[in-house]
This record gives C-alpha cells, sequence and structure tokens, in this order.
C-alpha cells in the first residue's frame, strides 16, 4: 500500500487562528492583528490569563463553533487536485478526539477528500481512547509512514524535521516565520498560499517518492 500524504488541519485546511482571534475579541475584549499572532500559545498571544484560556478552548471546541470555521482559500481545490494525482490524503490534527464528529463533518462540508482523520496528540495532552476515532501518540508518529507532510505548527514541524525522514511543506504563518528547522532545503519548503503550495508541489506522488 501506498504511503499517505499527512495534511494538517487547524490553519492548513480551515482558518482556525483567525476564527479564535474573532471569538477572544467577542468574549474577552481582547484583539491582536492576525499579523501580529507571533506565538502559537494563544493564550501568550492574546494576553490570557488561565481561566481565560481554559474557557476559550471549551468554547472553540464546540461543534458548533467549530462548524463554522471558513476554510483556508484554495485548500479543498489543492487536496482535490492531489486526490486526483493519486494521492492519499490522511488529515492529521491535534485537537482533542472528542472533536471527531464535528471535524468529520466539516471535511465533508467543504469537500476536502480524505483516507483518514487522525488525531495526534501533538502536545502531550494525553487523549482518552475513543472507539472508532483513530488517535495517535508522539512515538506513534514517528513510525508511521508517510510520503510528506503539510503543516503550520512549529512544535509538529520540527517533530516531524528531527524524527523522521519526510518531505515537509510548512504553510507559512505569523507563528512559524523564525522557525529554524534542520534539514536540507530540497527536503523542507516554505508555502505562502495553497496556490504556492500547488506550484512547488503539483503531485506529491512524485515528489515524495513513495506516495505511489
Amino acid at each position: 500500500m501506498s504511503a499517505p500524504v499527512y495534511v494538517d488541519f487547524d490553519d492548513v485546511l480551515c482558518e482556525t487562528a483567525r476564527a479564535l482571534a474573532a471569538l477572544i475579541e467577542r468574549e474577552f475584549g481582547k484583539s491582536t492583528a492576525f499579523e501580529d499572532i507571533h506565538s502559537f500559545d494563544l493564550a501568550l498571544s492574546f494576553g490570557l490569563d488561565e481561566n481565560e484560556a481554559e474557557r476559550l478552548f471549551a468554547m472553540f471546541h464546540d461543534a458548533e463553533v467549530l462548524s463554522g470555521i471558513p476554510p483556508v482559500e484554495g485548500a479543498a481545490d489543492g487536496i482535490r487536485a492531489w486526490h486526483a494525482a493519486g494521492a492519499q490524503i490522511h488529515v492529521v490534527t491535534g485537537r482533542p478526539p472528542s472533536t471527531h464528529d464535528a471535524s468529520a463533518a466539516w471535511l465533508s462540508r467543504h469537500g476536502v477528500p480524505h483516507k483518514q482523520l487522525t488525531f495526534v496528540d501533538k502536545y502531550g495532552r494525553n487523549h482518552p481512547h475513543i472507539e472508532g476515532v483513530d488517535i495517535m501518540s508522539l512515538d506513534e508518529l514517528r513510525t508511521r509512514a508517510f510520503c510528506m507532510a503539510i503543516d503550520d505548527s512549529p512544535t509538529a514541524i520540527q517533530f516531524l524535521a528531527e524524527h523522521t525522514e519526510v518531505p515537509i511543506l510548512i504553510f507559512d504563518r505569523p507563528w512559524n516565520v523564525s522557525l529554524d528547522t534542520p534539514g536540507e532545503s530540497s527536503r523542507i519548503i516554505r508555502c505562502k498560499t495553497w496556490s504556492d503550495v500547488l506550484e512547488r508541489v503539483p503531485d506529491p506522488t512524485q515528489w515524495g517518492g513513495t506516495c505511489k
């Protein structure tokens, strides 16, 4: 069986940070321009205290809120193009596994073809097992065979760069602009938009080499 393409969900397929920023301004009266979100820790970026941060993520993981996050421009078309080229798409997310149904519904609603939706414990939250949901630890991620990956999270990108040989597309966001990743430039490519992604990698089965 061919190796799949790892596609991160939040801020690669959907505009999560923008939606969170709007929610923070509405609920807490605190605003930060998108371009100024320089830390992936939103509590730090928006000056939230511990209680506010807990309330934010409880609210944000509500199914209705998740369903309203807009897609990243060109993302669905990009994934459909890769799918048409024969790539197996595995959508990977650090969301809690309890958001599975809402996340799967979002992908279906926006026409994002995928073979698998996987919840990776990227941030050491010890997600509980949920029957029928694909949950993966970081140790398992090291050994899972992907032919290429696209992600925006500095933590995830650094992990993939250090612990795997997978070619990586960094989806450009303000919180990853200063990320210094190991590896050769031919293996790690930064892309600003999905148009840029498709220009650089129109067919993952050719770039990744093991995607066929």
